[in-house]
């Protein structure tokens, strides 16, 4: 069922070797019958759907099976490309918790602290916005988008935050406004409805890839600099839904991610500025709804799906070779979490494997002494 208003049709990571875990486990609610937008009539908690699944290697083969990625010991930064390469982190739990767990949110910086907007919980999808201080400080409500999502993509732009796509019951073309207080608005709409997606900020534009609708992956790359009005700018090689997206200078890396074939372990880096895309590597095992995040020059993919199961492994992907390695594990198997960079820390927020949780796992890298 299209769950959108009757007044308007749309029209349109980590661990490292030598990891630290404070903390204990997170509250967590009943497990959801299924987290992605369906197609299918209403239901009070989605998963992700189940077309496009694969095997591979298995994750956490031991050490040397051919297809494991070898974990590393403990080391520090690296030149690579003339640019410092982080190659250790350590992990936390942060003391505070999200005051009802939640998955498949979008997490925002705001100063000094995390916004989290829309989300999966366990009474379903949700339109509200929790600030969340790194100081210690309570945590506060927000305003609320105008339309419930989930497994949709967030980036601030020309001095607006918007969420784009994502759905409840099925996939939606929305680009909502985050107020800081009251209800936002509905910007624009994507030119086709897209869920499971990744949008990041390449100069001043954001950009769009991987998604789609009706579990059929969505293999245009989009290029927006209002939310408003969107250009082609490339296709991905493999088109896939659920696929970790970070960028790095003018080029986005599009991590894993199910495709039409079946989950893939592929890395594929759009170059923005001459709309070209190629499969640079492959991180030896498929991985889907992992988190990607760039901290001090390296990409750092934490989480995700492995034959539908939720992993606990962290993988640093060095952008100038695309070269992989795990760096250790969480402190829990861990899907589907929002992520965010604040002051060269990265933050997991939320997530589920089984179960959603309410934690949020701080990522840091270790400087060599």
């Amino acid at each position: 069922m299209d769950r959108r208003s009757s007044s308007r049709r749309p029209f349109l990571v980590a661990l490292i070797a030598g990891i630290t875990v404070v903390g204990c486990g997170s509250s967590v609610s009943p497990p959801p019958t299924r987290t992605g937008p369906t197609d299918g009539a209403a239901t009070s908690s989605l998963r992700p759907s189940t077309e496009a699944r694969s095997g591979g290697p298995t994750v956490g083969l031991p050490k040397g099976t051919p297809g494991s990625i070898t974990p590393s010991g403990p080391s520090g930064p690296s030149v690579s490309g003339g640019v410092l390469i982080a190659t250790a982190f350590s992990i936390a739990l942060d003391p505070r918790s999200l005051p009802i767990a939640t998955s498949r949110a979008v997490a925002f910086a705001d100063g000094a602290a995390i916004l989290l907007v829309g989300g999966l919980t366990r009474t379903g999808t949700t339109a509200t916005t929790e600030r969340i201080p790194l100081d210690g400080s309570p945590v506060t409500a927000g305003g609320r988008l105008l339309h419930p999502v989930h497994d949709a993509a967030g980036v601030s732009l020309a001095g607006s935050r918007l969420v784009i796509g994502g759905g409840a019951t099925t996939q939606d073309s929305w680009v909502q406004s985050v107020p800081a207080t009251g209800t936002g608005a509905l910007v624009g709409d994507l030119p086709a409805r897209r869920a499971d997606l990744g949008a990041v900020i390449v100069g001043s534009e954001a950009i769009i890839v991987g998604g789609g609708a009706g579990g059929r992956a969505d293999g245009r790359v989009l290029a927006t600099r209002d939310g408003v009005h969107f250009r082609l700018i490339a296709t991905l090689s493999i088109p896939v839904r659920y696929g970790a997206v970070v960028a790095v200078g003018d080029r986005v890396f599009v991590i894993g991610g199910a495709a039409a074939t079946g989950d893939t372990d592929a890395i594929q880096v759009v170059d923005v500025t001459s709309g070209s895309v190629r499969v640079v590597g492959h991180l030896g095992a498929t991985l889907t709804e992992a988190t990607a995040l760039l901290i001090d020059g390296a990409i750092v993919v934490a989480g995700g799906r492995y034959g539908g199961q939720a992993v606990d492994r962290v993988v640093s992907i060095d952008p100038a070779t695309a070269r992989s390695r795990l760096v250790g594990r969480l402190p829990r198997a861990l899907a589907d979490a929002a992520g965010v960079v604040i002051d060269g820390s990265g933050y997991l927020v939320g997530g589920e494997a089984d179960q959603l949780v309410s934690s949020i796992v701080v990522i840091t890298a270790v400087l060599a002494s």
